[in-house]
């Protein structure tokens, strides 16, 4: 009988493993120790199974057991205990249970091979967590086990040795530290030095550009320091970093030194505003440095820079234009979902990932690069590809740099700062590794011909890529006084990742709204942008988001793929139909990702700042090949929460990749798995017309959607029961005559004029006799009920000449009206009556029929149960619990055609009216338990005739609905909604 394998030959085998997996590993194999004792300071003779080091890796201990609760309490155990060497904490451990399969090799060669073969390995995480935090330990998954292969196992490992919370302090103190030496610094020279920095910067504020200088000075420092750390010879001498007071002069000759070798973009921009500020203020400018050194120093203490590129993810925290520009920055957990979903291993052969040149063939491109996350992301992605494909020594690996820096990463953005972070912070991932020129850049927003930066590709392969005083350039060791062109040809990049500014002209918003641009040239390259799309499949109301992916089509190879972050909006609203519909005729393999309503937002959120609900779209260029794949499929991915790691990310990519295989036929879907976790569903629908919504991104219950989809098509279907709504089905558009936005029919009082009106708030002074009379806003107090009282009254404007607007507005009044931005968690009704006609407003549209017995049916359903679905599916969903609609959304939605409804059951129907029209309903969201609400259900029932026990059913729905966290935000729990999911149900 043969020995049964034993843990401790495991380990030695898993050790073995994991030394082939990363080129550090590969070169350093005694940075992977396993079971060794004096390693721990707490208890010499404690010996963890294996205990992983690196350069700029937290310590990590992993645990193993062929019983998974001894792995989980092992590993747990170890937690909080100090690493010897430096006495660092660890602050993450693995979990791994053995699976039984190994019992069955006899030594750790076999299991070595076995493992590099492709073996499964089931692991979880123990983390520790901020000391305020409810629990100070987390597993992940909650429970059981991630199954992956030893590159999974070492990726997710290095990716989550570092909590969170210790990368948000580590940036927080530091970005105190910058704001203190811009403090110094500011406090010592004259205002017109700072005037003479913010144009030199091209920033908004003297803050900003305060701000700017201290990032740039602080890169080169932190830079300075890797450069030493890993032995680089151009970095001997860092006495000016450690003594005081710091000599501005000396440490520009430290970085002139280093600029004769390279590192152009790191340092060049660096050393021309140290130069040309600090004789202006000696003193200051030492002692700014030295909180500087403080801040660079207590970054490698805290062993975040292989995490964190320090420079370009706090730029964005302390950059004062995010908003107005609607340039919101990707979080470093999104991106790297992104990129894993966007890149994967099967796009390329194994010879291909393997070579070192692999990033010389094939680039990834980001037209909107910001500070580089996505591109960062997208490196890391090609790089762990490139280590699970090869057995590459040192120098092949700085070839991939070399090419990945030169040739295959473009990136564009019409801010000089953040291209160069992207630059510097790219430079750096190898730092041993020199480069020349590269192909980021910084692209002209405005001038002579009102330039829109990246967009101007849609007309030309070549862009104007700018060389300024600053050194901005994209270029490595080789300086031009000339800019220079930035060539992407049309369909030629292999991958392309993007955030995309949101930034549309509207209420207030400005597109193109850049620093230092007066509003005549913005005009211009509004106009010039709307040029740039004209008969393109995207229009200026959906926002620049959707130029910048018809731009993505164009460059895009054929099979190559885009990964973006859009607003929710993009699935929903009606300006954004024609580009939909675009990508569903173009692209294949359409995948889309929303997290549940309410959830990632604020630090939660997929980009910081947005205030807004967001998703991922990624999706594959058509070829010849791909040309009968075209249709109007496209999976959707839930999420029940966002992702907060870029450990987790890889993971959560995984799964959605693999569980996506499963699926074969439009209306299946499948539970999203991490361990025993389900974290959310995928689904395949099918899109019935290529313009319409993505209704079901986002929803919690597929089933449910699948019933409110019927519903749309006149049918009640749930369980083992389908109705028809004995009426044919139409929209509103047909059904009715539908009214001109708030923006025709006038103004509120004090507020720019437009429109054919003057809106001024009813008071309880006004006579009745106003002859113009409006329902201009929606209040959740005063419209409880089917028939509710005009707000406003509508006052001819005297400095307006054309009077037949005036009376264009009036013969659109009606006594019915639609909401055009419905609040499912306050507002109680989604239609409304008054008593005499009235015109709309800002959030009531109006709605007109030849025949007046037609509203009080209409009112019914639109505010049943069925007839706030039926909206539900159509509206966006941007906001948690709100539903915007667009006029040509509105129009658009469907609903009984009441002109084939007898007149016996429109007599029906005006009875309920009567009843039920001055009744108080709650807030739509809580329709579940509202007997008002269940009276209106009851009347359509019996008003279309249906069986009886139909109420029953619609009540299930009800429920369902309310469940849904874009209705009900988070106040309702999901587990009833989550149970009736099961198949049984459908």
């Amino acid at each position: 009988m043969k020995p049964r394998l034993t843990e401790n030959t495991f380990n030695e085998g898993l050790g073995a493993a994991l030394r082939h997996v990363r080129h550090e590993w590969v070169h350093a194999p005694d940075l992977i120790l396993v079971e060794k004792t004096n390693l721990l300071a707490e208890r010499n003779s404690l010996r963890p199974d294996l205990l992983i080091t690196g350069k700029g890796l937290q310590p990590t201990i992993i645990e193993t057991s062929f019983n998974a609760r001894d792995a989980d309490k092992d590993a747990r155990s170890r937690l909080g205990r100090h690493y010897l060497q430096g006495n660092i904490p660890v602050l993450a451990t693995l979990a791994i249970h053995i699976d039984p399969f190994f019992r069955g090799l006899n030594t750790t060669e076999d299991v070595r091979k076995v493992i590099l073969n492709g073996a499964r390995l089931r692991y979880a995480l123990h983390q520790q967590q901020e000391p305020k935090a409810d629990t100070q330990v987390r597993r992940w998954p909650e429970k059981g086990f991630i199954s992956g292969s030893i590159f999974d196992l070492s990726h997710f490992l290095t990716s989550e040795a570092l909590p969170k919370f210790v990368l948000e302090k580590v940036a927080k103190d530091v970005a105190l530290k910058i704001r203190q030496a811009a403090f110094r610094f500011q406090s010592s020279v004259a205002p017109t030095v700072l005037d003479d920095l913010r144009e030199v910067l091209q920033q908004r504020t003297h803050l900003t550009s305060l701000h700017t200088t201290m990032v740039l000075w602080l890169n080169a420092i932190l830079v300075q320091l890797q450069l030493h750390r890993d032995g680089n010879p151009v970095t001997k001498n860092l006495s000016v970093l450690h003594s005081l007071p710091v000599l501005p002069r000396k440490l520009r000759q430290e970085w002139d030194t280093i600029l004769q070798r390279n590192w152009y973009s790191v340092f060049q921009p660096a050393v021309t505003v140290l130069q040309a500020y600090s004789s202006k203020d000696l003193r200051g400018t030492s002692r700014a440095l030295e909180l500087l050194i403080e801040a660079a120093e207590l970054i490698e203490t805290s062993r975040i820079s292989s995490q964190f590129n320090i420079g370009a993810e706090l730029f964005p925290e302390l950059a004062d234009d995010r908003k107005e520009s609607a340039a919101f920055y990707t979080q470093p957990a999104t991106a790297e979902l992104l990129a894993d979903l966007t890149i994967r291993n099967s796009d390329l052969t194994t010879e291909n990932w393997a070579d070192p040149m692999v990033l010389n063939k094939h680039c990834i491109a980001d037209f909107a690069c910001g500070t580089g996350t996505l591109l960062r992301a997208a490196y890391r992605r090609v790089l762990s590809l490139h280590e699970y494909e090869s057995a590459t020594v040192n120098s092949a690996l700085d070839d991939f740099h070399k090419n990945a820096v030169e040739h295959g990463l473009i990136g564009t953005d019409i801010s000089p700062i953040a291209a160069h972070l992207t630059t510097a912070s790219l430079a750096i991932m190898n730092q041993k590794q020199e480069y020349s020129t590269t192909r980021v850049g910084w692209l002209v927003v405005g001038g002579p011909k009102a330039l829109t930066g990246s967009l101007e590709y849609l007309d030309s392969d070549h862009v104007t890529d700018l060389f300024d005083e600053m050194g901005s350039v994209s270029v490595g060791n080789q300086e031009t006084a000339n800019a220079k062109e930035l060539t992407v040809a049309d369909s030629s990049v292999d991958w392309i990742l993007m955030n995309p500014p949101y930034s549309r002209t509207r209420g207030g918003q400005a597109a193109l709204d850049v620093a230092g641009m007066d509003e005549k040239t913005r005009t211009e390259c509004q106009k010039r942008w709307g040029k740039l799309i004209h008969s393109l499949p995207a229009i200026k109301t959906a926002g620049m988001a959707a130029s910048y992916l018809v731009l993505a089509k164009k460059k895009i190879k054929p099979s190559g793929r885009i990964g973006f972050v859009l607003p929710l909006t993009a699935a929903f609203s009606s300006s954004w139909k024609s580009t939909r519909a675009m990508l569903l005729e173009e692209f294949h393999d359409v995948l889309a990702i929303a997290v549940l309503g309410g959830k990632a937002l604020g630090k939660q959120a997929l980009s910081a700042d947005t205030g807004m609900e967001e998703m991922l779209l990624i999706a594959t260029r058509n070829c010849e090949k791909t040309e009968d794949l075209k249709g109007n499929n496209i999976f959707t991915v839930t999420l029940y929460e966002p992702t907060h790691s870029i450990g987790q990310s890889a993971e959560i990519a995984r799964s959605i990749l693999t569980t996506k295989e499963e699926i074969q036929h439009p209306g299946d879907w499948r539970p999203l798995m991490v361990g025993k976790d389900e974290i959310g569903h995928i689904e395949l629908g099918s899109i019935a017309n290529p313009d319409y919504p993505w209704s079901q991104l986002g929803t919690l219950n597929p089933h449910f959607y699948v019933s409110a989809k019927h519903l749309t098509e006149g049918r009640l279907f749930w369980k083992d029961r389908c109705e028809s709504l004995n009426l044919p089905m139409t929209i509103l558009a047909t059904l009715f005559n539908v009214g001109p936005t708030h923006h025709l029919i006038g103004h509120l009082q004090g507020y720019t004029a437009i429109g054919a009106f003057e809106l001024h708030e009813l008071s309880e002074h006004d006579s009745e006799l106003v002859p113009d009379l409006s329902l201009w806003k929606a209040n959740s107090k005063t419209q409880q009920q089917l028939l509710v009282h005009p707000t406003h009254k509508a006052l001819p404007r005297h400095d307006r000449r054309e009077p037949q607007a005036e009376q264009n507005m009036r013969q659109t009044a009606s006594t019915l009206l639609y909401s055009r931005n419905m609040r499912w968690t306050s507002q109680a009704i989604i239609s409304a009556t008054t008593a005499q006609s009235v015109l709309g407003g800002s959030t009531w549209t109006t709605l007109q029929h030849d025949r007046p017995e037609i509203y009080s049916v209409f009112s019914l359903w639109s505010n049943s149960t069925l007839g706030m679905i039926t909206h539900w599916t159509q509206g966006t969903r941007t906001h948690s619990g709100r539903s915007r609609t667009q006029i040509e959304s509105l129009k658009a939605i469907p609903c009984p055609d009441f002109n084939y409804l007898k007149a016996t059951r429109l007599n029906k129907a005006q009875k309920y009216y009567k009843t039920l029209r001055d009744q108080k309903l709650l807030p739509a969201c809580q329709a579940h338990e509202d007997p008002v609400r269940k009276q209106i259900d009851e009347a359509i029932v019996d008003i279309l005739e249906l069986p009886r026990d139909t109420i029953n059913l619609i009540r299930d729905l009800c429920y369902l609905w309310c469940c849904e966290p874009s209705v009900g935000g988070n106040n309702h729990c999901p587990k009833f909604a989550r149970d009736q999911r099961s198949q049984e149900h459908i």
